[in-house]
């Protein structure tokens, strides 16, 4: 445990080195705020910005709800432009090590690769969470301003559950880590697996529930007050959380 705090500790002290608590939360700031603030003002952004020309607003449109809102900021938002700027910030999370021979430097002291890996995991998860929650927290905030109330219980429900699938996503990144050296080929690949298991919701629904994608199923269905819920997706998601930390380990144990 204490090699695991140690390793977990050096990690998020070089991320408050290369200032990524700052920028990558400023950036997940901006992202909650706009949807919010589009979704209020777009008929005077358009008249603003070039006149609303050829473009019909319908007057009688429906109001969207505060939960609707604040789901579409994290869904249109934080699950495509967030993501992807996300897992670039970790692209290079054991790569980085493997190719400037820290990792050999590490694993030859008395530290464990569970040790190794799982600070990685604890550490990237933390510093994205820290980042996600303050954007969310913006947003969820905007969003009570300008639509009206939505529990608070809710939101932090959802937030938990979202959390799982951000802890999903990091696992994958180290999985990809250990099998290809190239930072850009390692954000490539674990940005599509994650889109796929993301888009794959329009395609099989039930197929979708037993990828790591369902969490955020289970998670919006907080937002929307919905009662009958299914939480085997959270069982899921840590099997599968699971699967990518063990896979991982057996890489470089046998490289």
């Amino acid at each position: 445990m204490t090699k695991f705090y140690t390793l977990a500790r050096t990690e998020l002290v070089e991320a408050m080195k290369e200032y990524k608590f700052i920028w990558l939360t400023l950036f997940f700031v901006i992202l909650g705020v706009t949807q919010p603030l589009i979704n209020k003002y777009m008929e005077v952004i358009l008249k603003n910005v070039g006149g609303t020309n050829g473009i019909t607003i319908d007057p009688n449109r429906p109001v969207p709800s505060s939960a609707e809102v604040l789901l579409s900021t994290i869904s249109g938002q934080f699950n495509q432009i967030g993501l992807i700027i996300l897992i670039i910030s970790f692209m290079g999370l054991i790569a980085a090590d493997r190719n400037s021979g820290m990792q050999d430097f590490i694993l030859t002291r008395p530290v464990s690769l569970q040790s190794y890996l799982l600070s990685k995991l604890a550490s990237h998860w933390i510093i994205s969470m820290f980042s996600i929650s303050i954007g969310a927290g913006v947003s969820y905030f905007y969003t009570l301003l300008l639509f009206g109330t939505l529990s608070f219980s809710s939101f932090l429900f959802f937030l938990i559950l979202y959390s799982l699938w951000i802890l999903y996503v990091v696992s994958l990144a180290i999985l990809i880590s250990t099998f290809i050296k190239s930072p850009i080929l390692i954000a490539v690949a674990t940005i599509l697996v994650s889109m796929v298991c993301i888009i794959i919701k329009g395609f099989n629904h039930l197929v979708f529930q037993l990828s790591p994608g369902g969490i955020l199923n289970l998670a919006e269905q907080q937002l929307l007050s919905i009662q009958d819920l299914n939480y085997f997706s959270i069982g899921t998601c840590f099997f599968f959380i699971s699967c990518n930390i063990s896979l991982a380990y057996l890489k470089i144990k046998n490289s």
